[in-house]
């Protein structure tokens, strides 16, 4: 093995009576000598999370392992449609200013737009364009977003014993035309922490999400912004969390309701317990406790979780109680679309931390389904000032693991 860079395996070859023991220590050894993993047609997640800790459902998997923790791309997995919306209102103004306005009901249709993100497309590539985005990203190193690195010695997981935490990174990654002139850059980072604590006696799952964050055009200029007509620009985002499980209970989800302000920080904290008399080298205590500050202006952000459930809306203040307050209205003057801030156009991250806990019994795999969602919107009026209509177009997506779970393995670590 050790003359090999990366180790492919064919799930499709694996019957009900393979050696799965064999397997795992094939895939334990691999990871050990840093060799990354291509897994093929894995069509059992849960099988997978025990071999690996945390299993998916996709055609191609890409494994790479580093110091301490290991990072997924799922290939193939994304199942969602992108989803074309219109509606419309008229407005006609009278000479003494009054206007009356007639809206049209919004239609919303899936759409077949050309989907230039080769991730999310994988299983329609030819044989030699899947080999091309697989060797992309075995060449490309993995960076730790910024504010996920521990800074404070002691303060993450990785100060435990190997055997009570389990750290993967999982990649969610959408890109997309949303016109011809118009491609959408998506990625959000999904840490999954699983800690065992000798005293207290529980295990702590920990998701928190960060990542380059949601650009609807790449980085550059979104295609329409001038006084009658702006967009794409995002107006509406979703990160989802939600163990399917009764056996865990949650500690806490950050952020809150964030209203009317600049930045959040989001962090939790809570202690895990180590067994020194196997581990004398460590302490008998550990504080977990990692924050991370955000900006958010312009935007609101509403904590929808409840029970087991972590949900947040980012939701663009100007158009949270109606898209078409977007629109400008002046007497005796066609209406404008009022501008947008720059969240809304260049780059925001959607940061959010949960923290589930059981007992350290808990020796089950256990589904959550993690997902994004985004809207983005375009707004333009035509006509003159006597007679003009406003018009709202949008596009959205989910990307990311809704009908099918991510599975963690709570065997995977143990105190």
């Amino acid at each position: 093995m050790k003359n090999y860079s990366t180790i492919l395996i064919d799930f499709n070859r694996l019957v009900e009576h393979s050696n799965h023991l064999g397997l795992i220590r094939l895939i334990n050894e691999a990871l050990g000598l840093r060799k990354a993993l291509v897994l093929l047609n894995v069509h059992d997640g849960k099988l997978l999370s025990r071999m690996l800790g945390i299993g998916f459902e996709s055609a191609c998997l890409i494994v790479k392992p580093y110091h301490r923790y290991n990072v997924f791309h799922v290939l193939g997995s994304y199942k969602s449609d992108l989803i074309d919306g219109y509606e419309q209102g008229n407005v006609t103004q009278n000479a003494d200013g009054s206007r009356c306005f007639s809206p049209q009901i919004a239609t919303a249709t899936s759409c077949d737009r050309s989907v230039c993100d080769c991730k999310n497309n994988f299983e329609n590539l030819c044989i030699a364009e899947k080999a091309r985005v697989v060797e992309n990203i075995l060449a490309t190193d993995f960076e730790i977003p910024k504010g996920l690195a521990s800074e404070t010695l002691g303060s993450g997981p990785a100060a435990l014993p190997e055997s009570q935490f389990k750290q993967n990174y999982l990649a969610l990654e959408g890109k997309w035309n949303i016109t011809d002139q118009q491609v959408t850059n998506n990625s959000l980072v999904m840490e999954i922490s699983l800690i065992a604590s000798y005293n207290p006696k529980y295990k702590y799952l920990r998701i928190r999400s960060v990542g380059a964050g949601f650009s609807p055009a790449n980085g550059g200029a979104i295609e329409y912004d001038s006084t009658y007509d702006r967009g794409h620009f995002q107006g509406n985002i979703k990160v989802h969390m939600q163990p399917n499980t009764d056996k865990l209970r949650t500690l806490s989800t950050e952020p809150k309701n964030v209203n009317n302000q600049t930045q959040y920080t989001t962090g939790s904290q809570f202690t895990v317990g180590v067994d020194i008399s196997k581990n004398p080298s460590y302490n008998s205590s550990y504080t977990i406790s990692e924050s991370i500050t955000t900006v958010v202006s312009d935007f609101n952000i509403y904590n929808n979780g409840a029970g087991v459930t972590a949900d947040w809306d980012w939701v663009m203040s100007k158009i949270e109680h109606s898209f078409f307050d977007i629109f400008d209205e002046q007497t005796a003057r066609k209406a404008k679309v009022k501008s947008v801030p720059e969240l809304a156009k260049k780059n925001l991250q959607a940061v959010t931390e949960t923290v589930w806990y059981a007992d350290n019994t808990l020796n089950e795999s256990i589904g959550v389904q993690l997902y994004w969602w985004i809207k983005l919107h375009r707004a333009y009026v035509t006509g003159d000032l006597t007679n003009y209509t406003e018009h709202h177009h949008w596009n959205e997506r989910t990307v990311g693991f809704k009908d099918t779970p991510v599975y963690i393995d709570f065997s995977s670590v143990h105190a």
